[in-house]
């Protein structure tokens, strides 16, 4: 059998091939692993300076408020955002990014508008959105406007561990007087 034919040969070959490249390039960097959470990425802005952690399960933190303050008041309504907010975004919660989001998404059409082009309802949309700036791909700027950005430690991200805020997906929605 030919040397070019024989697989043993060339499986060889190519090995030597891979060890010259190597030794010519020089051993990879290592890569640094991606925070998964939003507060391990430490966003920029104002809405990323407070994080609540609410303490034990969410029977136990809803049974505790609504003890202390009743089941409807305003207190166990926060409570109820902050545990379903902990099921996106982890332990730590940018509870007052995480409301100036929905409060955009309430009084614009962005989650509608999303929902159509997935196929899928203004409710999935919502978690969608959360989901993305539970990652980094979505902040809440401090004119309180939403943009869509791209977190440190990405192969687009900029240099020396920036956050690059690429294109704003809302303005800061107009409060009724």
């Amino acid at each position: 059998m030919a040397a070019k034919k024989d697989p043993t040969a060339r499986r060889a070959r190519e090995a030597a091939r891979r060890i010259a490249a190597a030794e010519r390039i020089g051993p990879r960097p290592p890569k640094t692993a991606r925070p998964k959470r939003l507060y391990d990425l430490k966003p920029p802005g104002t809405y990323y300076c407070e994080w609540d952690t609410p303490v034990g399960t969410d029977e136990e933190v809803t049974s505790k408020i609504e003890a202390l303050f009743g089941a409807d008041s305003d207190e166990a309504l926060t409570a109820r955002f902050l545990l379903e907010y902990r099921g996106i975004y982890g332990p730590r919660v940018p509870l007052q990014a995480a409301q100036q989001l929905d409060r955009i998404l309430t009084l614009t059409d962005l989650c509608t508008s999303m929902a159509e082009s997935l196929g899928t309802t203004p409710d999935e949309a919502r978690e969608t959105i959360h989901d993305l700036h539970a990652r980094g791909v979505l902040l809440i700027a401090d004119d309180h406007s939403l943009w869509m950005t791209v977190p440190p430690g990405t192969s687009h991200s900029a240099p020396h561990g920036q956050w690059t805020f690429v294109e704003q997906k809302a303005k800061a929605p107009q409060l009724p007087i």
